[in-house]
């Protein structure tokens, strides 16, 4: 008999060995990264020290594998339903390491034609980039058209793609409402856009530049080259 129990003790012992090794092994994966590597590695240079401004860390937890190609299969869904409304799609989401960080939201969809003439829309945050560029410190929005070989029926009319971005908590994580942190705040959702268009194949990137453009516009009247209806 104790023989036996020497042996069941032993064999319990064992399986609460492995299972805690086994515990340490998942706790030892890391639950926080880069911001270069969050989101399919879309922030670098100047983006990814706009991302640290906007959320207050370079260390970050978030959306991470296959970010773009959900996004872009999304994209191409809704195109396919027809984009005469207002659709959410796909989404990268990145929070800092801190408890007291920010976090971000970035979304994307399809906007109407006359979306970005919205009157919420305040006239003297509005940029030249895209078809429109709304900054703001704790939102930021950004239209595009997108005609690619990826989405049918789109070298005729293209898609039109939003990409929106919020600070989620806002009131534990807070920036000043300038126009740095604002144009800081456009310059990851031009990255995060520009990254989505490249994953689309859009001819021409949908008509956004490499490199962001920050060019402030105070006429509220639609720009030449409008959205097509």
């Amino acid at each position: 008999m104790r023989t036996w129990n020497a042996v069941r003790s032993a064999g319990m012992m064992l399986i609460m060995a492995l299972g805690v090794a086994a515990c340490g092994s998942d706790d030892e994966e890391p639950r926080y990264i880069s911001i270069e590597e969050v989101c399919d590695g879309i922030f670098s240079g100047d983006a990814a020290r706009a991302a640290e401004i906007m959320i207050g860390d370079k260390t970050v937890s978030g959306t991470r594998d296959d970010t773009l190609e959900k996004i872009a299969s999304s994209i191409k869904e809704l195109y396919a339903d027809g984009q005469n409304i207002y659709k959410a799609g796909g989404y990268c989401k990145v929070g800092g390491k801190g408890g007291g960080d920010g976090e971000m939201d970035i979304n994307f969809g399809l906007y109407r034609a006359d979306d970005v003439l919205t009157p919420y829309n305040p006239e003297k945050n509005q940029y030249r980039l895209g078809k429109r560029a709304f900054a703001g410190s704790e939102r930021s929005k950004l239209y595009f058209e997108c005609a690619s070989p990826e989405i049918k029926g789109s070298d005729n009319q293209p898609a039109r793609i939003y990409a929106i971005s919020r600070l989620a908590n806002v009131g534990s994580w807070e920036v000043e409402d300038t126009r740095a942190t604002r144009e800081a705040h456009l310059t990851v959702l031009h990255a995060a856009a520009l990254a989505v268009a490249k994953e689309l194949g859009c001819e021409n990137n949908g008509g956004l530049p490499e490199k962001v453009v920050l060019e402030p516009i105070a006429d509220p009247v639609e720009p030449s080259g409008a959205p097509a209806t």
